[in-house]
């Protein structure tokens, strides 16, 4: 019986013995063979084949199986010191629910998509129980985003071989938040909030640190001698010192110390957890729009920027690792462009004005009207 060999670079190699094909290969120095039937379904089989034997998901060899459960409990510890991992502990509450027991070498991009259109559709209980929603696509894509690092972070610990499985999978897409505060509506806003709110908003306004950080910042770290605040280990994991300005430094100068914390929880315990209550009655009070806190970390940047301070400087007192991300808390208003056009304006007017000449040329648009002509200016 003829046999047709053909080699596939990189993968292993596809055979013709009689009229059907087969496909042949290699996993962990052992030799697999196959029956594949024509030949374009035999190179389909032996790309698939290879793609799992780079994923680990073919090895013959005894092994330790990870599962996605154990090492979403190791990677919660390894994530423990970021600020973020109150949030992080949430989303992979959710990969837990959905990939469970299943090794890692299992989780293929199909899967990741099928947990992703369940969690569009899931729905889920608020406070109100007359009223039920559905996940966000922003929260799916921090889950994504965990999901992401996990399969990074096991590459690392070579607890996973392959590629990423997220990878491939495209995220929701997301709308930015471009909503900056103007002076009126802070005013509101402050006046709406109640004594201890108001001294945390104008804190994050006069600094652009986090919720998280205002909430629990603890006496050790004011410096009021050098009028410093800092931060042994922020969300990028990096020292972090923010100056006081006066209106900080009134705030914290005027607040009684009781404990550790600057802002202490309900009968001097502990640290003050959250405020998102307050602050949405703060916000319905004053009439504002949809409104979240963060965006006060936003305005901070905005203003910041208004000022004419550096982009590098607004990122070192943010704390951000990529100056990318300093752009997108910079959200320029309209008295801010309108600013920036009439500065692009001096530019074309007439400089002999300026030093009691004319300088023929200069001002087009007079020059053409001198000439008769007709000026338009399309509005499309």
């Amino acid at each position: 019986m003829k046999t047709i060999c053909q080699t596939v670079s990189g993968q292993g190699r596809i055979y013709k013995r009689g009229p059907v094909w087969y496909i042949d290969y290699w996993v962990d120095g052992l030799r697999k063979r196959e029956r594949a039937g024509n030949k374009e379904a035999a190179l389909e089989a032996l790309a698939a084949k290879t793609t799992d034997v780079k994923r680990g998901a073919l090895g013959f060899e005894k092994k330790q199986v990870v599962h996605f459960s154990d090492f979403a409990e190791e990677y919660k510890k390894i994530k423990a010191p970021a600020r973020s991992i109150r949030s992080i502990k949430g989303y992979v509450k959710h990969l837990v629910a959905f990939f469970g027991e299943l090794p890692l070498s299992r989780i293929t991009p199909e899967l990741v998509e099928s947990f992703k259109q369940k969690r569009m559709k899931q729905r889920i209980r608020t406070k109100d129980k007359n009223r039920v929603r559905t996940a966000k696509g922003s929260t799916i894509n921090r889950e994504l985003a965990v999901l992401k690092n996990i399969f990074s972070v096991a590459l690392k610990q070579r607890r996973f071989r392959g590629e990423n499985p997220v990878k491939s999978v495209a995220f929701f897409p997301e709308q930015s938040r471009d909503y900056v505060l103007n002076k009126e509506e802070i005013i509101k806003l402050l006046e709406a909030a109640g004594a201890e709110l108001r001294k945390v908003i104008l804190i994050a306004l006069n600094t652009g640190l986090r919720k998280g950080e205002i909430l629990g910042l603890k006496w050790s770290q004011v410096n009021f001698e050098d009028g410093i605040i800092s931060f042994a280990r922020t969300k990028s994991a990096k020292f972090h010192r923010v100056p006081m300005n006066t209106v900080v430094l009134s705030i914290l100068t005027s607040i009684e110390r009781k404990g550790d914390y600057v802002f202490p929880g309900r009968w001097g315990r502990g640290r003050l957890v959250d405020c998102k209550k307050p602050f949405e009655d703060a916000r319905v009070k004053a009439g504002l729009p949809e409104l979240h806190f963060h965006d006060l970390r936003h305005c901070a940047g905005t203003y910041m920027d208004a000022a004419g301070v550096s982009i590098r400087t607004i990122q070192q007192l943010l704390g951000h690792q990529d100056i990318r991300t300093t752009t997108r808390y910079i959200n320029p208003n309209d008295e801010n462009r309108r600013k920036a056009v009439n500065a692009l304006a001096a530019l074309f007017e007439d400089p002999g004005k300026s030093a009691g000449r004319e300088t023929p040329g200069t001002n087009v648009a007079q020059t053409q009207r001198e000439e008769g002509e007709t000026v338009e200016i399309s509005t499309n």
